[in-house]
């Protein structure tokens, strides 16, 4: 775990964010019955987030049975969802989109050019190819092509238990240590 104090909780709890039908939703509203894990992903089109969205999911009793709930947040249109939904296979996954990056920033999320590519990342990205996963189609609804994302974990009476920024495109938090940080 790191970056655990990098940002507040009371601008994050304040944002809103949107369904696939394009409704606000109030951030804090989503971990006031259980622990939320939220998943943010750099846009919906990126290879990197499309497999670790498959991985959390298909992993997601280790992290239901703390209690926890999943949540992923990407930045593109609100329609762009249910696309991204069909296409991996994750019907039932809650996911919602932030297009103004409001809550990436309100938790010290990364965004640039150099933190997004460089030789590392397209490794990553090369990997990934290999193991099967596949690009979506980019476009300007897919989300922001620069922004990063992490993981943030935040238990009912808004603790912040878990916080992780990624440093490049493919840098995911340990799943041991998200599970970990729920129980």
């Amino acid at each position: 775990m790191r970056d655990i104090d990098n940002f507040s909780i009371l601008t994050f709890a304040s944002c809103e964010i949107l369904d696939e039908a394009g409704h606000k939703i109030l951030v804090a509203s989503l971990w006031k019955k259980q622990t939320v894990i939220f998943i943010f992903l750099r846009h919906f089109g990126c290879v990197s987030c499309r497999a670790h969205a498959v991985q959390v999911w298909n992993d997601r009793e280790k992290y239901q049975k703390n209690g926890a709930k999943i949540v992923f947040i990407g930045n593109g249109t609100p329609q762009y969802i249910t696309y991204f939904k069909q296409d991996l296979n994750i019907l039932d996954a809650p996911i919602y989109t932030d297009p103004k990056l409001e809550t990436f920033h309100a938790v010290g999320f990364k965004r640039g050019f150099l933190v997004s590519l460089g030789l590392k990342p397209i490794i990553n990205g090369l990997k990934l190819f290999r193991q099967g996963h596949s690009q979506g189609a980019y476009t300007k609804h897919s989300g922001d092509l620069w922004q990063l994302g992490g993981v943030i974990a935040i238990k009912p009476n808004g603790a912040v238990c878990f916080h992780y920024i990624s440093k490049m495109m493919g840098d995911f938090a340990p799943e041991k240590d998200v599970s970990d940080s729920t129980k």
